[in-house]
């Protein structure tokens, strides 16, 4: 018979669990050790408060270093105005075929640059490539391989 284990002020008997497995005894090594280390010393805290507090410095959105506004030529002689509208903090005016057009810009997972105009149905997407306009409710290409020239 195997004696008691004395382990972390706990006491138990061991006889019927049979160590014919090298995992069961690894695993009750390493309860053991565990037991017998010494504590670590608690330490002070200091409060986060006063760092929450600090207002944010006043920066752009990452979408709207990555834009690139001006005039774009496209294929078939298309042409699209992006322009940043000072009046709203996330607003940039699209201008295609003599009428403008307030975008919203809308989050990717690909890092492109995606504004949105849901009444209309448009979306203009930026890729550091080229730009394309789109309209999503028919499914169609309005403007397609845009570059600022």
């Amino acid at each position: 018979m195997i004696a008691a284990i004395v382990s972390c002020g706990i006491s138990r008997r061991i006889s019927h669990f049979p160590f014919k497995s090298l995992g069961l005894a690894a695993a009750a090594a390493v309860a053991l050790a565990a037991c017998s280390s010494t504590p670590v010393p608690v330490t002070e805290t200091k409060p986060v408060l006063p760092q929450l507090l600090q207002a944010p410095a006043a920066t752009q959105p990452t979408w709207a270093t990555q834009l690139k506004t001006g005039a774009f030529s496209c294929e078939m002689g298309n042409k699209v105005e992006i322009r940043m509208d000072g009046r709203v903090t996330d607003g940039v005016t699209l201008v295609w075929k003599g009428s403008s057009y307030m975008m919203n810009p809308v989050s990717t997972s690909t890092g492109a640059v995606r504004l949105e105009n849901k009444g209309e149905g448009l979306v203009w997407i930026q890729i550091p490539s080229k730009s394309m306009l789109l309209n999503s409710k028919i499914g169609q290409q309005l403007a397609n391989d845009c570059r600022t020239r």
